[in-house]
């Protein structure tokens, strides 16, 4: 896996780590989860434009502000990000982000091609504003996630309309009056999915892209560009490195995505807390098939953690278990089983006062963390204040 260290960027002062196939940051606001997961972003960006089409020469400070809107001040004489995985070096410094590339060919053919998502926190804008077709108006992550969004509710005609977790509601896609429908099992008429709640309109997109990107990509006929055909041109005369292999089989291989890297701003958004415990267990059972999909979020919900330890716990007591005790402890039919993952493929970080700090113990299960100093100093409070009361009857 891809190992990146972040030095003075905005809030980050420090954090250097391994990305996993589950990678969850969480911490206050404005402590510097999001400024981590656009820099993951970005540099898995990088690294796929190189190994497909052979070089990336895109200015990065301007990608970083423009594209995913972080302040001009966050970068000094002493900023500095590094990104390094089997295939690629990627190392960025100073002010304007002076970028060095360096690219391992020896394993070019073994990258597999993955579609890549930054989902941010302002997802509820899709569902709310009225002929979003037409807006064009910048070039970002919103606008990269309108586009997806486009592609992937086409996909939902009624016929085919989906249902959203366990909320008793379908979404579809009315392409006549280009309209995002929901059906509302207490309600005998549908309705606009911009009258509906905020959690729907937070978590309707975002259910809707996944399932696009889990599974109807890859329905669609492979396509590679001019770019990176002709890249592999080069490298097929490098006798050296590919020798005869033959030129059309890596076209076709590499037209193919094999996964998807989705990053997550706050998944919990207007969500009460079950829906959040649902929505992790719907993320996990997604992102575990043959595929080979990774899942990066920020957050600032415990909902979000104790659900992620239901499934790693789960995952974990099933390795340990055998015979007619592994039998007696699935019969339980617990909520979570079908999302149950091995810790080992989880990494939790929790980021305060700059710097990063794993808050997982030997068995990688979630230990003390953030979330549960506050709630402790929360339930102190009560209990200090408790003593005072007077019961008057």
């Amino acid at each position: 896996m891809a190992t990146i260290t972040i030095k003075n960027v905005g809030p980050v002062k420090e954090a250097s780590f391994s990305l996993n196939k589950i990678n969850v940051f969480m911490g206050p606001q404005s402590s510097g989860k999001s400024t981590i997961a656009k820099i993951i972003s970005y540099c898995t960006w990088v690294e796929k434009r190189c190994l497909l089409d052979g070089e990336y020469k895109e200015d990065a400070r301007k990608q970083l502000l423009n594209f995913h809107h972080l302040d001009e001040e966050y970068f000094d004489n002493n900023s500095s990000f590094d990104y390094e995985s089997d295939f690629i070096k990627i190392n960025y410094t100073g002010k304007n982000l002076k970028q060095e590339i360096r690219i391992n060919e020896s394993k070019i053919l073994d990258y597999n091609k993955t579609k890549n998502i930054y989902i941010p926190a302002e997802r509820n804008f899709v569902s709310v504003i009225p002929n979003l077709g037409k807006y064009n108006e910048t070039n970002d992550n919103i606008m990269n996630l309108i586009y997806d969004w486009f592609t992937a509710k086409k996909e939902r005609n009624k016929p085919h309309s989906l249902p959203i977790l366990n909320l008793n509601v379908n979404y579809y896609y009315h392409k006549g009056t280009d309209s995002d429908m929901i059906t509302l099992n207490s309600k005998k008429k549908d309705i606009p999915l911009n009258t509906g709640s905020s959690g729907l309109q937070s978590i309707i997109p975002l259910i809707v892209i996944i399932e696009y990107l889990t599974k109807n990509i890859y329905d669609m006929a492979p396509t590679t560009s001019i770019r990176e055909q002709e890249y592999l041109l080069k490298l097929r005369e490098k006798q050296n490195i590919i020798g005869m292999l033959d030129f059309a089989q890596q076209v076709v291989k590499r037209s193919y995505y094999t996964g998807t890297n989705f990053i997550i701003e706050e998944p919990e958004q207007n969500l009460f807390p079950e829906t959040q415990r649902d929505l992790v267990y719907y993320l996990l059972k997604k992102l575990q098939s043959e595929r080979e999909h990774t899942l990066t979020i920020t957050t600032h919900s415990p909902y979000i953690l104790y659900a992620l330890n239901n499934c790693m716990m789960g995952g974990l007591v099933r390795s340990q278990l055998q015979g007619d005790e592994k039998n007696e402890y699935l019969v339980n039919g617990f909520l979570s089983e079908q999302s149950w993952i091995d810790p080992k493929l989880v990494s939790v970080w929790e980021i305060q006062d700059g710097e990063l700090r794993t808050i997982q113990d030997k068995d990688n299960i979630i230990s003390e963390n953030y979330f549960d100093q506050k709630m402790t100093d929360l339930t102190d409070e009560y209990f200090q204040m408790l003593s005072y009361y007077k019961n008057e009857k």
